[in-house]
C-alpha cells in the first residue's frame, strides 16, 4: 500500500507539477497596498503574478451572473478591482496564543493541459503572529488544500521547528521555496512577504520579505473586504454564494471542477472532488474538510481550519 502512495505521489510530482526555474519577473503591478489602517491590511501580503499581462493570471472579484440559458453562473470577474476576502482567528497552544491572519483570492482560470486546469481556482495566504505581533509562519495553499508550504521566519523559536528543518529551503512538488525568512531584529509591519506566483498554474515560486517603504512599484487596485461577503455576491434582485449550500457539493466553490485532477487522482485519494476549491471553517456548517494531506486517513489530521492540530500533524511545534 505504501509502495502504491509513493508511485503515484511520484506520478503526481512528474505529471502535473515540474516546473522550469524563477524566472525573475517585474514589480510592476504587484497586488497589495501600502496602507495601515487595520491589523489585516498592515500586514497584507504582496502578491506578484508572472505574465499579469493575461487575464488568467489576474486576480479579480468574485462576482455572480445569470447566464443565456438563465441559469446561474459564479466567476472571478477581472474587470473589477482584485479583491482580497479576509478573516482574522486566534488559536492557542502550550506555548501561548496566536493569530492568523488570512487572505483568500482567486483568478478566472487555469489553461487546459495543467493538471490543475479548471475555473475559479484560488490562493489562501496566512500570517501567523505571536503576541508581539510578529510573523512566525508564512503558509500558503491553494483553495483545494493542494501545494501546501509553510515558510518560518526568524522570530519563531528555535524549538519550535520540525525535526531535521532545512533552514535553506524546502521543496513543494516541484518549486523550491526558502527555509526560512530572515527579518530584522526589530520588527515593523512595513515588512511584508512578497509572493511570486507562476503563471497558468498560480503555484508560488518563490517567497522573499520587502520594506514595502523601500518598494518602487506601482500596486494595482486592491480591495481587502470581510471573507463573509463570499455568501452576499449580488444576483439579480438578491444575492447567491460562492459555494454550494447543500447535496454533496455543500461547501464547494461552484463552478470549480478540476477534470484531470479527478480522473488521475480521484481514485486513489478516495475522494471524487479532489482539486474542487473549497470553503475554510467548522465541517458541521462547510459540509467540507480542507484537508492538506492526500492520504484520505490524515483528513481530519491535516484540517487547516483547525490550525493548532495541523500544525502538529505537519511537526510545526509552536
Amino acid at each position: 500500500m505504501i509502495r502504491i502512495f509513493t508511485s503515484c505521489l511520484l506520478l503526481f510530482a512528474i505529471v502535473g507539477c515540474t516546473t522550469s526555474p524563477i524566472q525573475r519577473h517585474t514589480r510592476d503591478g504587484l497586488y497589495g497596498t501600502a496602507q495601515t489602517d487595520t491589523l489585516l491590511v498592515r500586514y497584507a501580503p504582496i502578491i506578484a503574478p508572472q505574465q499579469n499581462a493575461a487575464t488568467h493570471n489576474r486576480i479579480g472579484r468574485v462576482a455572480a451572473k445569470y447566464n443565456n440559458e438563465g441559469e446561474e453562473e459564479v466567476f472571478i470577474d477581472t474587470r473589477q478591482i482584485a479583491t482580497f476576502y479576509t478573516q482574522s482567528t486566534t488559536f492557542k497552544t502550550n506555548s501561548g496564543q496566536y493569530r492568523n491572519l488570512i487572505y483568500r483570492f482567486h483568478f478566472p482560470y487555469v489553461p487546459q493541459l495543467n493538471l490543475t486546469a479548471g475555473k475559479n481556482g484560488g490562493l489562501f495566504v496566512i500570517i501567523t503572529l505571536n503576541q508581539e505581533q510578529q510573523p512566525l509562519l508564512i503558509t500558503t495553499v491553494h483553495t483545494c488544500g493542494c501545494y501546501l508550504a509553510i515558510v518560518p521566519t526568524s522570530y519563531l523559536q528555535a524549538d519550535a521547528f520540525p525535526e531535521q528543518w532545512n533552514h535553506e529551503q524546502q521543496w513543494i512538488y516541484g518549486e523550491t521555496l526558502p527555509g526560512l525568512l530572515t527579518y530584522p531584529t526589530k520588527f515593523n509591519s512595513a515588512w511584508r512577504p512578497l509572493i511570486y506566483l507562476r503563471s497558468d498554474t498560480h503555484r508560488v515560486m518563490h517567497i522573499e520579505q520587502v520594506n514595502i517603504d523601500q518598494l518602487n512599484t506601482l500596486f494595482q487596485p486592491t480591495e481587502f473586504v470581510p471573507i463573509e461577503q463570499l455568501h452576499q455576491l449580488p444576483l439579480g434582485d438578491g444575492v447567491t454564494s460562492f459555494y454550494y449550500q447543500s447535496g454533496w457539493q455543500k461547501g464547494y466553490v461552484k463552478n470549480s471542477i478540476k477534470m484531470w485532477e479527478r480522473l488521475w487522482m480521484s481514485w486513489w485519494t478516495l475522494d471524487l472532488r479532489i482539486g474542487s476549491d473549497k470553503q475554510l471553517g467548522d465541517p458541521a456548517e462547510t459540509g467540507t474538510v480542507f484537508y492538506t494531506s492526500l492520504i484520505p486517513w490524515y483528513r481530519d489530521e491535516s484540517n487547516l481550519w483547525y490550525f493548532e492540530r495541523f500544525l502538529k500533524f505537519w511537526g510545526w511545534r509552536l
